[in-house]
């Protein structure tokens, strides 16, 4: 029997007078990978900070029983300090090693790395195998999103008797780290519990434990494996919802069939009372008893009639929440023709990389790849603010967003209803609640200031915005856009984004998120030569 890490009982957290999750209860195996799934607003990283017990302000009840330590990797705020010395936490024994190295030693420094002579040779190791700067001293400012990333989870991968919680440890890596992050999660002794949208990491884990409105299902195996066995419920849903639906009609003919029968019997009574064949009294006592009968029937198939309807309607409510998001974002066609953008020969700050040339014409679309650090985001943003570049020529035509992880172009402290009020205040309200309805931001959500939302959530409402705003904007810069969002939110920006008329600069590093998107121009920024 595996030994558990973790034993969570009767989980419950409640905020703002609504439940997000009620009595979970679960095991977290030793030595095991585990992924926590989920839509967008399920209280998924809520329930992991409460396990790393830094949520503790939280009015939550239930147990959570540890069995061995833990470490925490958050989505945001990963990194403290200003150093990869500090970042890992391993500043005061690399001073003593460096001066040691340096001859400066004191005796104090020789008693604190007793018995860790081999700790900066298994430092220089695991940065080199996340590809990272290996001087301890390297400024983290200096360093992009992707490795800002990495360097936190090798802080954690060094513990290795601790059971990890990750939440979304692939968000901003590209190809090859992603694939060093399921080396480490593969390697690491303690095992750990992840939250991810990532279909290909989550092929990598022994057990899902999917977090809905019905509580926390636990599937044994991968991600293809809890798909199939997802289809087979929603399909098991779909049957008992056409047996509710025959149920409801045979109920509905079989109650009309008992009073078309009653009826018959009646005028057949009347008749007989008019010919005069039978004592009064006989025929008023069947009448009676007749009229008795067809009441108590009629009181049963209703009573029948009731629970086969409320099955129908519990079990259509199940499958609705099951189902995927469907809407339309209504965009307005470009109007612009011809080149929109031009960037030639251009040089970026901070970057020792070659200069950067290409153009991108109205209504095109292209995929900007390359390998963390080397200034993705630092090209979207500089043609965003049509800023001089440290060298070379940037022409822009027409007006662009810049859609970063912390969506800048949104007020954090307004509500999703204030900020598209205030950004386009054609729209009326009531379309605008009904647009968001339709995203699940029903009611007092809607309402909420955006940063109490989640990251998935707070991305529909910047989706929403940029639809709204389609006929100023023509050119979308997107910074990893997927990020933060559920696999079903995923699919529903892929789609607006294939939807879109405008033009597109789309970086990302999940293959088939880009597949989606229907991008198939591709240009890899490495080492400084764009192809």
């Amino acid at each position: 029997m595996t030994q558990s890490a973790c034993v969570i009982s009767q989980l419950s957290l409640e905020i703002n007078h609504t439940h997000l999750f009620s009595d979970l209860t679960l095991q977290l195996g030793f030595k095991q990978a585990s992924a926590l799934i989920g839509r967008n607003g399920q209280g998924k990283s809520l329930l992991m900070a409460l396990l790393a017990q830094q949520k503790l302000t939280l009015a939550y009840q239930g147990e959570i029983q540890w069995h061995c330590p833990h470490a925490y990797l958050p989505q945001l705020n990963r990194l403290t300090g200003q150093s990869i010395a500090d970042a890992l936490n391993i500043t005061e024994l690399a001073d003593c090693f460096s001066r040691i190295e340096n001859g400066d030693a004191t005796t104090d420094d020789f008693a604190q790395v007793d018995g860790c002579w081999h700790l900066p040779q298994q430092w220089q190791v695991m940065l080199e195998s996340a590809q990272l700067p290996t001087d301890l001293n390297f400024p983290l400012q200096h360093l992009s999103e992707g490795q800002t990333t990495k360097l936190a989870l090798c802080r954690l991968f060094q513990l290795k008797d601790h059971y990890l919680l990750l939440d979304e440890p692939s968000n901003h890596l590209d190809h090859a780290s992603r694939q060093w992050l399921i080396e480490q999660i593969a390697q690491h002794p303690a095992g750990c519990l992840l939250i991810s949208h990532d279909r290909a990491l989550l092929q990598h884990v022994q057990h899902i434990f999917a977090l809905n409105e019905h509580g926390l299902q636990h599937y044994g195996g991968n991600y293809a494996n809890y798909l199939q066995q997802q289809q087979a419920q929603m399909q098991a849903l779909q049957r008992r919802v056409e047996h509710d639906k025959r149920d409801v009609k045979q109920m509905k003919q079989q109650q009309h069939e008992t009073l078309m029968k009653a009826e018959k019997r009646k005028q057949a009574g009347n008749k007989i009372r008019r010919s005069g064949s039978q004592a009064k009294i006989l025929l008023d006592f069947k009448k009676e008893q007749a009229q008795h009968s067809v009441a108590s029937l009629g009181k049963q198939l209703d009573k029948q009639l009731q629970h086969s309807m409320h099955n129908l309607q519990n079990h259509q409510q199940q499958l609705e929440k099951i189902k995927a998001q469907r809407f339309e974002l209504q965009f307005s066609r470009a109007t612009q023709q011809g080149e929109i953008l031009r960037l030639n020969q251009i040089r970026l700050a901070q970057l020792n990389i070659e200069p950067i040339h290409f153009a991108l014409a109205a209504g095109e679309k292209i995929q900007l790849s390359g390998a963390n650090g080397v200034g993705k985001s630092t090209l979207l943003k500089l043609i965003q603010a049509k800023s001089k570049p440290m060298q070379g020529e940037l022409y822009l035509a027409v007006e662009a967003l810049y859609l970063d992880q912390n969506f800048s172009f949104l007020a954090q402290d307004q509500s999703a209803l204030e900020n598209l009020m205030r950004l386009c205040a054609e729209t009326a309200e009531l379309e605008y609640r009904r647009l968001l309805g339709q995203l699940r931001l029903r009611g007092d959500k809607a309402l909420l200031p955006l940063h109490c939302l989640s990251g998935g959530e707070q991305l529909k409402v910047a989706l929403l915005a940029i639809s709204q705003l389609s006929a100023k904007i023509q050119l979308l810069l997107l910074d990893e856009p997927e990020n933060h969002l559920d696999i079903e939110s995923r699919s529903l920006l892929a789609e607006a984004i294939r939807a879109y008329p405008g033009s597109v600069i789309l970086v990302s590093h999940d293959k088939s998120f880009v597949e989606e998107c229907g991008i198939e121009q591709n240009y890899s920024i490495c080492q400084g030569q764009v192809r």
